[in-house]
């Protein structure tokens, strides 16, 4: 934090001495913003489906992980008897429970004893002192895979997975013969609540993730995930050097010539977030995790040494910018020049522009899904509600990422507790609709454009008040779940 209010005053004091400066950096975002808005239309235009290969493959044998840590027990026990439900052969799957740095034996404790009760089924690992968060137990829980299994699956501790989900895996990969395959993330009960949040999510897979499968270039997404052994394993296994080791791990499968796959059929559900303080660290860690990943790998996405060829680079790209947001420094330059009357005409052409084409971009997205997948208005304007009101957020995670500070793994609270004490108006929120309302009464008239993007720099606030009162709705719904999780 310290690093960008760093870079940030810097900045500012840079601009104001030389305007210059603030005017050919906006422009260098906005060529940036206007390229990547340009890539997504032109690949999915290019692309063409994959075809299945339809071979006969081994009968697999899968070492499902799951990675908890301060998880509710309850929720974890859920997940886990889902899994021992499988159709699957009993002697060609295992469970292994690699429980990393929990410190309450109150929560670890009553999973233990689960697993304890269904000996050579599920296998139960606690240790602590665990470096590189859920990469770092996944790495402890492939050491403990048993010898003979040919797959390893991921799978969250607030999963449900349905009984045929190991038989699906198992088709999936015979049919498309890929080294691996990704299943969607979904979510359960959210019919009664926060369907918009449940779109604004499922926009990357019923998009990003479509797309990449055409061109066989698919970036792994945690949960639900279905890799073979000796690829993952011969390209080092699990690393803790971003936090979304899922998305770098698939750079590096990619970047290793192993295949991957995405089938489109849910398989398995899980909790949303259940307030909009959680949905907000969950899209931070996605957005600076895939940003750090595409810096770290950029040799080999970009480089002449990389093997794969321009579409797939191109869409791995897409892949992990699908998070993006740069109106950041923009809407700071904007503000700052019009609140300080230091404004220069370039400078705040080129960072209205920008800010208003990162809100036609989310418009675009996310509206053209749900009119593809014939939602209602009401679930895509909810939906269009939740990508306005995590702007900010990834925002500020887009800086993060470039800047190069620390990143912290946060685990989602899945348990509800201590929701109520978190901030109704997230502080940013409000600071940014004041400034922006403020710079919009007190500056001089100015073109439409600029006035267009004061009022973008507004919506973050009344978006993520509506979010968050559908966050309060779903954990409602998940409270009253006759067999939910949480209280």
């Amino acid at each position: 934090m310290e690093l960008r209010l760093l870079m940030i005053f810097s900045l500012l004091f840079v601009c104001v001495l030389v305007p210059a400066v603030g005017v050919i950096l906006c422009g260098a975002i906005l060529a940036l913003q206007i390229m990547l808005m340009s890539l997504r239309p032109m690949m999915a235009g290019r692309s063409k489906p994959a075809s299945d290969v339809g071979a006969l493959q081994p009968i697999p044998v899968f070492s499902i992980h799951v990675a908890t840590h301060s998880e509710p027990p309850a929720v974890v026990i859920r997940t886990l008897q889902s899994l021992l439900n499988q159709d699957w052969t009993t002697g060609a799957f295992e469970v292994i429970v690699m429980d990393n740095n929990t410190q309450d034996i109150a929560l670890w404790g009553p999973v233990e004893a689960f697993c304890s009760q269904h000996p050579g089924r599920l296998t139960f690992l606690h240790r602590l002192g665990v470096v590189g968060a859920k990469a770092g137990a996944l790495n402890i829980a492939l050491d403990h895979t048993r010898a003979d299994a040919t797959h390893v699956v991921t799978v969250d501790a607030d999963y449900i997975v349905q009984p045929d989900f190991l038989s699906i895996a198992a088709s999936a990969l015979g049919r498309t013969g890929a080294d691996y395959v990704q299943f969607p993330q979904s979510y359960r009960l959210t019919d009664q609540a926060a369907a918009g949040v449940d779109a604004e999510l499922e926009e990357y897979f019923r998009s990003n993730a479509i797309m990449a499968d055409d061109a066989e270039a698919v970036l792994l997404t945690g949960t639900l995930c279905v890799i073979s052994r000796r690829a993952l394993v011969a390209v080092g296994g699990w690393s803790g050097a971003t936090t979304t080791e899922d998305a770098e791990l698939g750079v590096r499968l990619c970047h290793a010539g192993y295949s991957g796959r995405f089938i489109n059929e849910v398989v398995g559900q899980g909790l949303l977030p259940l307030s909009l303080r959680d949905l907000e660290k969950q899209r931070y860690r996605w957005c600076s995790g895939n940003l750090r990943t595409l810096l770290r790998h950029l040799p080999i996405i970009t480089g002449h040494a990389s093997s794969l060829n321009i579409q797939q680079r191109l869409v791995v790209i897409t892949q992990l910018t699908a998070w993006f947001n740069l109106a950041l420094v923009p809407a700071i330059l904007l503000l700052a020049a019009l609140l300080l009357d230091s404004a220069t005409a370039g400078l705040v052409a080129f960072a209205s522009a920008t800010i208003v084409l990162c809100l036609l971009d989310v418009v675009l997205r996310v509206a053209e899904r749900g009119i593809n997948e014939a939602r209602s208005l009401s679930t895509i304007l909810a939906a269009l509600a939740c990508r306005i009101a995590l702007a900010p957020q990834s925002a500020k995670a887009t800086l993060d990422g470039v800047i190069g500070g620390k990143l912290q793994f946060i685990v989602t609270n899945k348990s509800g507790d201590a929701v109520s004490r978190y901030r109704t108006v997230p502080i940013g929120h409000v600071a940014l609709f004041v400034l922006s309302l403020c710079a919009l009464i007190a500056a001089e008239p100015h073109h439409i454009l600029v006035i267009a993007a004061l009022i973008t720099l507004m919506l973050p606030l009344p978006a993520a008040l509506f979010t968050a009162r559908n966050l309060r709705s779903y954990r409602a719904s998940i409270s009253l779940d006759a067999g939910g999780a949480t209280a």
